[in-house]
């Protein structure tokens, strides 16, 4: 799991990766810190994706990556396209579902 300091940051280490998952969240939110300890626990057991963490307190500028306003937010990328948004909190089997998978769902 990568922490992003920077929308450019995100950008470079997305560069020639299949499939990167970015959960954008503000800590100071409880649902937040649920969806952070959820996909920390999930990201450990991930083969295929690189899983990244922007705080929005810090990146706020990663909100142009998706419409919604809603965080903690989930993004699913597969070459460099945006292809699915969770948002909420979600137990870690859910999110380790999402992100093992070689290929997510359509949004």
């Amino acid at each position: 799991m990568q922490n992003i300091s920077s929308l450019t940051d995100f950008m470079r280490k997305m560069e020639g990766r299949n499939h990167v998952a970015l959960l954008i969240h503000n800590p100071e939110k409880e649902s937040s810190r649920c969806a952070f300890r959820s996909i920390t626990e999930a990201s450990f057991l991930s083969q295929n994706t690189l899983v990244c963490i922007a705080d929005l307190t810090q990146v706020s500028e990663i909100r142009t990556l998706h419409e919604s306003d809603g965080e903690p937010a989930l993004l699913l990328f597969e070459n460099g396209e945006l292809v699915q948004i969770v948002e909420g909190c979600h137990e870690s089997d859910y999110f380790k579902a999402l992100i093992n998978h070689d290929s997510v769902a359509s949004k």
